[in-house]
């Protein structure tokens, strides 16, 4: 029997990707689910196949790219007590800083980086000493080792929540919470089409990783109470390597494996995060 039966999981993002195959890897190890997003009826798809294991499931239809979207959405799920968080939401663009609507990186910057942090405090405040092993995970990306061009905001939230969970969890080592920080790599999600993305090198290509795999490491991480933790070889690679390089290397090379933007794929807003 696993650990995580009979836990309460709140997933953010578990629509599509990565967030989605957490959830039914959640389920399949006894797990109850709080799954959120702001598409409705894939949410409910997910939904229905993480009850087809047996597994309890809460769907919340939000969107945490509004300033009161964390707020609703933690009022919502924290009727009973939530025992695991997973900030999968997220989302990016794969264009020039000056092609994209400043709007964007404000809902970009919500999302990513404001509405996971509020989601994490009112998660780690709600928590006390006494009530039981909990788990925080936040899903960050490859990208917060470097900068990357054509990816430039998106990438700075990355390192923003790679840092702050690292921070979080030295913080609360010793208690009863862990919080442990993912970082994928090329992940075959519809999040590229989405940013207007996918004419990449074929070493970006050859090294993409399914959702299911970077799930399945995603929950053997938590379960450890792992730091952080890069899913695949050619990823713990590569960024392993960029601390032997200057920085301004470490960007050009990113940007050689990405390729250019691709005119005609205008990015679009998704909930996918990887």
């Amino acid at each position: 029997m696993s650990e995580l039966a009979g836990k309460r999981a709140l997933v953010t993002g578990a629509s599509s990707g990565i967030g989605a195959a957490v959830a039914r890897e959640l389920a399949a190890r006894g797990a109850s689910l709080v799954l959120t997003a702001r598409r409705e009826q894939l949410l409910a798809e997910v939904a229905e196949a993480c009850r087809a294991t047996g597994a309890a499931v809460e769907t919340i239809v939000a969107d945490l790219g509004t300033a009161d979207g964390a707020a609703r959405l933690w009022a919502a799920a924290s009727a009973r007590p939530v025992d695991i968080c997973i900030n999968n939401a997220g989302f990016g663009y794969f264009r020039a800083f000056r092609d994209a609507d400043v709007r964007r990186d404000a809902e970009l910057l919500q999302l990513n980086v404001t509405s996971l942090v509020e989601i994490s405090r009112r998660f780690v405040e709600a928590r006390g000493d006494d009530a039981g092993r909990a788990y925080l995970v936040n899903v960050a990306s490859i990208g917060a080792y470097q900068s990357v061009p054509n990816f430039a905001v998106y990438a700075a939230s990355k390192a923003f929540v790679r840092n702050f969970t690292e921070a979080l969890h030295d913080e609360l080592r010793g208690s009863p919470i862990s919080a442990t920080c993912i970082c994928p790599g090329g992940t075959r999600t519809e999040f590229h089409g989405a940013a207007g993305a996918g004419n990449y090198g074929w070493l970006a290509n050859k090294t993409m990783m399914t959702a299911e795999a970077v799930a399945k490491i995603t929950i053997r991480a938590m379960e450890k109470g792992k730091r952080t933790v890069i899913p695949g070889v050619m990823n713990k690679l590569s960024c392993w390597s960029v601390r032997l390089v200057p920085r301004r290397f470490a960007s050009w090379m990113a940007g050689r494996v990405l390729g250019k933007p691709r005119r005609e794929a205008l990015p679009t807003r998704t909930s996918a995060a990887s």
